[in-house]
């Protein structure tokens, strides 16, 4: 039945809407925000007072002590920390005051603010460290949108992260839609800085491709949000050759695969054209539906930014060339204080004097070790031989069973071989570094989706290798039959890699087989 409004009911309606909103807007206004609001109103206070007044140091030291005797329980009222507040004031004057005749849309416009969702030592952080107003803005931004900690803010500001966020050289225009083009843009940096490591100046890619790994949480920060790790010489199959590309990542927003070249040397224009084909290769091969183009990135140690234009002018895959930079040049205020010469020789020659002392030792204890059994250096469980198994299970075996089941890639949707500890997905356990002593076992679980030959019903395939992990060995097995058992010592040999995956391929290819002549009766 209809019911017969009053006239005054549409005006009553909204209004009532509208203190709705300003309560749930109020409500939304956590402990943080309240006292950054505080904060701001006494530290615009302030500033008021120094203009109109000439406030000094002096007044505001006396303000602080008045503040501290009124409200004993309430911190933060220091002198210098009143200052941090004026100068917070100072720096975001878009952030009004808060109070109960504010409405809606001002409490709004403040909660948009990336500083009104930042906690105050992140501010004061900002405030010391950056002096542009657009950078600490940008800084802001950032950190509310990573949930960087007040350390990661800080190595982001002295990383330089404003000057080299969206710099890279790309081909992103002319190759991406303009949505995908901005964001790709965006998302790359020029240098990257991987000062987490050094490495001599002879090493080899493989070198700083594996520092990379071994620093992979830094180096994952280092790339920037939305980045998930793939894998390190990840297998891609063109004809009847193999390729493998340095790094793979995948970007969650784009989303696509990101394809990584390592160049230890000066960029050459001939390694445009690689990724280009390894584009091609991801795009044909792995790409689904749902992806956007692969991007490519190729860093070297440097770079001619005239060469790099006219190597990516005709290219027809997105790519970037950006440099990386390994170690921090020296401080200006340490660039006066390093050792004179003869600081130098004098350490030199403690350390030659040292160097002599420990040669004698080390022929000692080469004589007393020449003494001891082979059986004492047989290696029992514990969290470095866990580690150097896991990298023989990563590194070697991982590899072996893609490679074992790309012919069969074809007649799925996905292939997928999952690394998993006590049977939980490894990679949030490693991310968040909670490998554990008593890690009881560690595995490779294979999936292929979807079987996609017309006309057949679709199923999926599903094998797990699991290394049981006891004392002084370890036992390889699928299922409940054991396949190898090795003492920690002993490192997986190529022809065990070879048996290993083959027998593996086999068990899959026997169940394809018996689910086919299912289906077709």
């Amino acid at each position: 039945m209809k019911i017969q409004l009053p006239e005054t009911y549409i005006h009553t309606l909204e209004s009532l809407k509208q203190k709705i909103q300003h309560a749930r807007m109020k409500a939304v206004l956590t402990a943080n925000v309240q006292l950054l609001a505080t904060y701001w109103e006494i530290g615009n206070t302030i500033s008021q007072q120094e203009q109109n007044q000439g406030w000094g140091s002096k007044v505001v030291e006396q303000l602080a002590r008045d503040l501290s005797i009124a409200f004993p329980d309430f911190k933060g009222l220091s002198p210098r920390n009143l200052r941090y507040m004026r100068n917070f004031a100072i720096a975001w004057p878009e952030l009004s005051v808060f109070s109960d005749q504010a409405t809606a849309g001002d409490m709004n416009s403040i909660l948009q603010q990336a500083a009104a969702k930042l906690p105050w030592f992140h501010i004061c952080t900002l405030l010391d460290k950056v002096k542009n107003q657009s950078e600490r803005n940008f800084y802001a931004e950032k950190a509310v949108e990573n949930g960087w900690s007040r350390n990661i803010l800080v190595h982001q500001i002295e990383s330089g992260l404003f000057n080299r966020q969206g710099k890279v050289q790309n081909n992103f225009a002319n190759t991406l839609p303009a949505i995908q083009s901005e964001l790709a843009s965006e998302l790359f940096k020029d240098p990257y800085k991987f000062d987490f490591f050094n490495l001599a100046n002879e090493a080899k890619e493989r070198d700083l491709e594996n520092a990379l790994v071994d620093h992979i949480m830094k180096f994952m920060l280092e790339m920037g949000k939305g980045f998930s790790f793939v894998g390190k010489q990840t297998l891609i199959n063109a004809g009847e050759k193999d390729y493998y590309i340095d790094l793979l990542l995948y970007h969650l927003k784009l989303p696509c695969y990101v394809a990584i070249e390592l160049k230890i040397g000066e960029f050459k224009p001939e390694y445009a054209g690689k990724m280009n084909f390894y584009l091609s290769t991801l795009d044909n091969n792995y790409k689904t539906s749902g992806d956007t183009p692969s991007i490519g990135l190729i860093l070297c140690k440097n770079k001619d930014r005239v060469t790099v234009e006219y190597a990516l002018k005709d290219v027809n895959k997105p790519m970037g060339v950006a440099e990386y930079q390994l170690t921090h040049l020296i401080p200006k205020n340490l660039q006066g204080q390093l050792p004179s010469i003869e600081d130098l020789e004098k350490e030199l020659k403690k350390e030659v004097t040292y160097a002599k002392s420990n040669q004698k030792k080390r022929e000692q204890l080469g004589t007393l070790l020449s003494k001891l059994s082979p059986q004492v250096f047989r290696k029992e469980k514990s969290m470095p031989v866990i580690k150097e198994l896991w990298d023989e299970v990563s590194y070697k075996l991982k590899p072996a069973l893609e490679k074992a089941f790309k012919p069969e890639q074809r007649l799925f949707e996905y292939l997928g071989i999952i690394r998993s500890i006590d049977n939980k997905n490894a990679e949030s356990i490693l991310a968040s570094q909670s490998l554990k002593l008593h890690t009881k076992e560690i595995g490779l679980h294979v999936k292929m989706d979807t079987f996609k030959s017309a006309g057949s019903k679709a199923f999926s395939i599903s094998k797990v290798l699991r290394i049981k992990l006891q004392e002084s060995s370890y036992t390889l097995s699928h299922n409940s039959t054991s396949w190898l058992t090795k003492r920690y010592h002993e490192t997986f040999t190529e022809e065990e890699i070879k048996v290993i995956s083959g027998r593996l391929s086999n068990l899959a290819l026997a169940e394809i087989n018996r689910k086919l002549k299912q289906i077709v009766g």
